[in-house]
C-alpha cells in the first residue's frame, strides 16, 4: 500500500492509497501483490447465524465497529439488519444511518458519501475538510443519541469515500457496520482497520448442507427430500440469496412441488430473471477484458489460472477477484499436485453468465479448451463436454466417458441422456462404442424410472448385437451390459423375475451357440444370481453366490451381487460373514465402477444395515459413514434419507424418523427405481405408530399390502418385522398371531435373525410356551451380535415374571436399537412427551435427549415436567412403569 501526506496547515494526515486493478488493462504488479497480515489477529467465523448476530450486537454495545465479510448473497445484509433490530446502546436506541457503496459514481470522488455531505460535496477541496465535514454531518444526525452507520457493499465504495470513512472510524466518531466481499476486505482501508484492532471482522459462510435443509424447511413450510436439499445446495453452493431465487423460480414452474407436506424437486435449475439482472449489473461494472475473462471462467467453471492467462491479461483476472465476481483458490490437479483455479460463486450464477455468451464466442473458447493440455474434472468436465458437443465440436472418447461417469455421480441422468444422444449421431450402429453409449442411455433412463425407454434402449443393443455375424470379446461384454440393464428394468417394472431371468438365460445360450470369447459366462451367472437375490431367493442360492464372490477370478459385475448376498447372510444371523463380504468387495466396487456405478453405495448401506441389525449402533457416529457422501461415486440419496429415518427408529427419535421416512416415501412415489417403497413405508408406519398417530399408521400398513416388492423382495423379512412392531405400538390384538406367523415364515426360509425377533415379540405378547423358549435358546447360538443376546435375556426375564430383570433387559434392548411399546394402556401423553419420556426412562440425560431430538434442554425439561405431572411419578426411574 502506498501512502500520501495531505497537509492542512496545522496537521499532516497520512492516508493509505489503495492500488486497484487498472480499467485500462495495464497490469500493475502492486495491485496483484497479496496482502500480508503482519498481526496475529484472527477473524471470527461464528458457528451459526444466531451467533453472528449476537456477536455483532455485542461489539456495537462495546463501542466497536464491525466488518461483515462474505461472498455475494450469503446473507451479510440480512444479518446486519437483524442485528440492528431492537438494538440498544448505552440504554438507548441508536440512530441508524444507511449508505451503500453501490451508489458511488465512477470518476466522482466522494460520491459514495453524497447522502452525508450533500451540497458540500463539490466544495470540499482536501482530505482534512472532508473528514471534518463528515464528522459534523454525523454529529448532527446523531444528536445526543448513539450513532450507527450501516454501509452495504463497502467494496464498491470509491477510494476517497472509503478513506474518509476509515478515518472517522479510527477517531471513534461513529460505530460502523460495513458489509463487504472478501476481496474488498483485503484492500485499504478495511484491512488496516482490522489489523490495527479498530474493527471486528465477522465472516459469514454460505450454508452447509444441514443449514440448507433447515432453511428450505422454513422457506417451503414443509420437509424437503434429501436429494432436493443436496441439489439446491449444489446449484447454489449454500448461497442463500440465490437459493431463494432458485426456489421461487422452480416453484413457479411446477418443478418444485409438495406431495402433502414433502417438497420434491424434479426439474433442472435455470437462472431466473432476477439473477439475470444481477449478472447484468455485475458485468456492467467490468472492463471489456474482465468481461471476456468472465466468459471463459463461466464456460469452464472453474478455469485453471494458467489456462485463463493464455486468453486474458492478469489485470482482468485481478479485476474479477477484486469485484468479488470470481474467486481464486487452490485445487488438486490431475497429476497429483495442485493448481490455482478461478471459479464463480456457484453453478447457477455460472449458468446465468453463460446465457449471455454468443454462440460464436462460446465455440471459440471451447475450441481453445479442447486443444489445451489442462485437464478438467467434476462438474467442470461435464459442463465443458456438453457445451462443446452442443456447439458441434468433436470430443474424444476418453473425455466423453469421463464426463458420463461424472454426470452419473452428480445424479444428472438427464445430462447423460443428452450426452449419449449427441454422441450417437456419429457412432456407427452396431459398433462397440454405439452399444456402450446406448447402454449408458438405458441406465440413465432406468435411474429416472423411465422403464419403458430403458427397456427399449437395452433391447435395441441386445437385438442389434445378436444379429451381428461376428461377435468379439468387447461386443460380448457390451451385450452382457445391455442384458443386465434390461433384466433389472424388467424386474422392477412389473414384468417379474421370470421374464428377467429368461433374458439372461436366452442370451447365455446364444453366446454359447456362437462360441463367443470373453468372460461372459461368469458375468451372466453373477447377473442371474443378483436378480434371484433381490427377488428374495438369496437364502436358496447363498452357497452359489458365495462361490462366485470368493472365486479366484471374480467377474467385475459381481459387485452387484454383494448387497443381496450380504442381506441373506444377515437374515441368517451371520453378521460377521456379511460384514467381511462387504469389506472385501468394497475396493472392487470402487475399482470397477464403470461396470456397475451403484456398487459402492449399495455395499456401504447394506454394511450399515448389517451392523445396526446386530445391535452395533456405534456405526451411527462413524466418521467413515458420514464421508460416504463425499465419495466420487453415484449414491441413492433416497436410500440415504431412508437410512436416516431408520437410524431415528433405532435411537427412539420417532418424530424425526417419521419426518425423514415420509420425505423418502414422497420421493419414491415420483421415482422408485429399486422397488424400495414397501420397506420405507413399513418403517414410516412404525415411526408414526410410535408417535401415537394410529389412523395414519394403519393407512400406511394397508398401503404396504398393495405394494409389490419386486426387486426389493430381499427386504421382505424386514418389511414384515417392521409391520409387526407397528401393530404392537398400535396395541392390535392380532400381534401374537402375526408374530407366530412371521416366526414360522422366517424359519422356513432360514432367516434366523427374523425368527428370533418374531419369537421375542410373541413372548412379549403373552405366549411363552416351553417350545418357544427352547427355540429361542437354539437361535441364540445361530444369531450373532449384542442385540440377539439382549433379546434372549429379555425373553428369559419375561418368562420368569421378574419385572425388575425385565426392565434391565429392556434397557439393554434400547442400547441395541429396539424400543418396545408399552404393554398396558399408557398415560395420555402427547407424541413428543411419550418420545422424551421413553428416552429418559432408557437412562438418557436431558442434554443427551436435547441433542438427539434437536431441541433445547429447557424444552426437554418442560416436557418431562408435564409427564411427571400427568403420571404422578417423581423420578425418571418411575417412567418405565408409566410407559408400560
Amino acid at each position: 500500500m502506498g501512502r500520501t501526506s495531505l497537509h492542512t496547515g496545522r496537521e499532516a494526515l497520512v492516508v493509505p492509497v489503495p492500488h486497484r486493478p487498472s480499467r485500462t488493462g495495464v497490469h500493475d504488479e502492486r495491485a496483484t501483490r497479496p496482502a500480508t497480515v503482519t498481526a496475529s489477529r484472527q477473524w471470527v467465523t461464528p458457528q451459526s447465524r444466531r451467533d453472528a448476530v449476537e456477536l455483532l450486537r455485542e461489539s456495537l454495545r462495546g463501542g466497536r465497529s464491525v466488518l461483515v465479510v462474505g461472498e455475494a448473497g450469503v446473507g451479510k445484509t440480512a444479518l446486519a439488519a437483524r442485528a440492528l433490530e431492537g438494538l440498544t446502546v448505552e440504554g438507548r436506541a441508536p440512530v441508524v444511518v444507511a449508505l451503500t457503496g453501490a451508489a458511488a459514481r465512477a470518476g466522482l470522488p466522494l460520491s459514495g458519501l453524497e447522502p452525508l455531505l450533500g451540497d458540500e460535496l463539490l466544495a470540499i477541496g482536501s482530505f482534512a475538510r472532508t473528514v471534518r465535514a463528515l464528522g459534523e454531518s454525523l454529529a448532527e444526525l446523531a444528536g445526543d443519541a448513539p450513532l450507527v452507520l450501516r454501509l452495504d457493499d463497502a467494496h464498491l465504495l470509491d477510494d476517497a469515500s472509503a478513506q474518509a470513512l476509515g478515518w472517522v472510524v479510527r477517531q471513534n466518531a461513529v460505530r460502523l457496520v460495513a458489509t463487504t466481499r472478501p476481496a474488498g476486505a483485503a484492500g485499504s482501508p478495511w484491512l488496516e482497520l482490522w489489523k490495527d484492532d479498530v474493527v471486528e471482522r465477522i465472516d459469514v459462510e454460505p450454508f452447509t448442507v444441514a443449514e440448507m435443509e433447515q432453511w428450505l424447511a422454513g422457506e417451503l413450510g414443509g420437509t424437503p427430500t434429501s436429494d432436493t436439499v443436496r441439489r439446491v445446495w449444489a446449484e447454489t453452493r449454500g448461497n442463500v440469496f440465490h437459493a431463494r431465487e432458485l426456489v421461487r423460480a422452480e416453484r413457479a414452474s411446477g418443478a418444485l412441488r409438495a406431495y402433502e407436506d414433502v417438497w420434491v424437486w424434479t426439474g433442472r435449475a435455470t437462472p431466473g430473471s432476477r439473477l439475470m439482472e444481477i449478472v447484468e449489473n455485475d458485468v456492467a461494472r467490468l472492463s471489456p477484458e474482465a468481461q471476456r475473462a468472465l466468459e471463459v471462467v463461466a464456460l469452464l467453471c472453474p478455469a485453471p489460472l494458467s489456462l485463463l492467462l493464455d486468453v486474458a491479461p492478469r489485470s482482468a483476472v485481478d479485476e474479477l477477484a477484486h469485484t468479488g465476481v470470481a474467486t481464486l483458490r487452490p485445487q488438486a490437479s490431475a497429476t497429483g499436485g495442485s493448481e490455482v483455479v478461478v471459479d464463480l460463486a456457484h453453478a447457477l450464477y455460472a449458468e446465468a453468465v453463460r446465457a449471455r455468451v454468443p454462440g460464436g464466442r462460446r465455440r471459440e473458447v471451447l475450441d481453445l479448451v479442447s486443444g489445451s493440455t489442462h485437464s478438467s474434472s467434476g462438474a467442470s468436465l461435464v459442463r465443458s463436454v456438453l457445451l462443446a458437443m452442443d456447439s458441434g465440436l468433436q470430443v474424444g472418447r476418453e473425455r466423453m466417458e469421463a464426463a458420463v461417469a461424472e454426470a452419473f455421480t452428480q445424479q444428472q441422468s438427464d445430462v447423460v441422456v443428452r450426452l449419449a444422444d449427441l454422441a450417437l449421431t456419429t457412432a456407427p450402429v452396431g459398433s462397440e462404442y454405439w452399444a456402450r453409449l446406448t447402454c449408458w442411455r438405458a441406465e440413465a433412463w432406468w435411474s429416472q424410472s423411465e422403464f419403458v425407454r430403458a427397456a427399449q434402449d437395452a433391447s435395441s443393443v441386445v437385438d442389434t448385437l445378436r444379429s451381428s455375424t461376428v461377435i468379439d470379446a468387447d461386443r460380448a461384454l457390451r451385450l452382457v451390459d445391455a442384458v443386465q440393464v434390461l433384466a433389472a428394468t424388467l424386474h422392477v417394472s412389473g414384468a417379474g423375475i421370470d421374464e428377467a431371468l429368461a433374458v439372461v438365460e436366452d442370451t447365455s445360450a446364444w453366446l454359447a451357440s456362437v462360441d463367443a470369447p470373453g468372460t461372459w459366462r461368469d458375468e451372466l451367472r453373477a447377473t442371474r444370481l443378483t436378480r434371484l437375490g433381490w427377488a428374495g431367493h438369496g437364502a436358496e442360492h447363498r452357497a452359489e453366490s458365495l462361490a462366485v464372490l470368493t472365486a479366484t477370478r471374480v467377474p467385475a459385475t459381481a459387485v452387484r451381487l454383494v448387497a443381496p448376498t450380504a442381506l441373506a447372510l444377515a437374515d441368517a444371523g451371520r453378521f460377521a460373514d456379511a460384514r467381511a463380504l462387504c469389506a472385501r468387495h468394497l475396493p472392487l466396487a470402487r475399482a470397477h465402477a464403470e461396470r456397475y456405478r451403484w456398487g459402492v453405495g449399495e455395499i456401504v448401506f447394506v454394511d450399515v444395515l448389517t451392523r445396526l441389525w446386530s445391535g452395533d449402533l456405534a456405526v451411527l457416529a462413524d466418521e467413515g459413514l458420514r464421508s460416504v457422501g463425499q465419495e466420487p461415486v453415484p449414491l441413492d440419496w433416497v436410500a440415504e434419507q431412508a437410512a436416516r429415518g431408520v437410524a431415528g427408529i433405532l435411537v427412539g427419535a420417532w418424530s424425526q424418523a417419521a419426518v425423514d421416512l415420509r420425505a423418502a416415501n414422497a420421493r419414491l412415489r415420483v421415482n422408485d427405481r429399486g422397488g424400495m417403497a414397501a420397506y420405507t413405508t413399513a418403517a414410516e408406519a412404525l415411526a408414526v405408530a410410535a408417535t401415537g398417530s394410529a389412523n395414519a399408521a394403519r393407512l400406511l400398513l394397508d398401503a404396504i399390502r398393495a405394494m409389490p416388492l419386486r426387486a426389493a423382495a430381499a427386504l421382505e423379512p424386514e418389511v414384515r418385522l417392521l409391520s409387526l412392531d407397528a401393530l404392537a405400538w398400535l396395541r392390535d390384538p392380532a400381534v401374537a398371531a402375526e408374530a407366530a406367523e412371521l416366526a414360522r415364515w422366517a424359519h422356513e426360509r432360514g432367516a434366523a435373525r427374523v425368527e428370533l425377533e418374531a419369537l421375542h415379540r410373541l413372548v412379549r405378547a403373552g405366549t411363552s410356551t416351553a417350545d418357544v423358549r427352547a427355540r429361542v435358546l437354539e437361535l441364540a447360538h445361530a444369531v450373532e451380535g449384542e442385540r440377539a443376546v439382549a433379546l434372549v435375556g429379555h425373553v428369559a426375564a419375561l418368562a420368569a415374571g421378574d419385572a425388575d430383570l425385565a426392565r434391565i433387559a429392556e434397557r439393554e434392548l434400547n442400547r441395541c436399537g429396539l424400543w418396545l411399546p408399552p404393554v398396558e394402556p399408557p398415560v395420555a401423553l402427547t407424541p413428543r412427551e411419550r418420545e422424551i419420556a421413553a428416552l429418559a426412562a432408557g437412562g438418557m440425560t436431558s442434554r443427551a435427549i436435547a441433542a438427539r431430538l434437536t431441541l433445547s434442554v429447557r424444552t426437554v425439561d418442560s416436557h418431562l415436567a408435564r409427564v411427571f405431572a400427568k403420571s404422578g411419578v417423581h423420578s425418571r426411574e418411575g417412567l418405565a412403569a408409566v410407559l408400560r
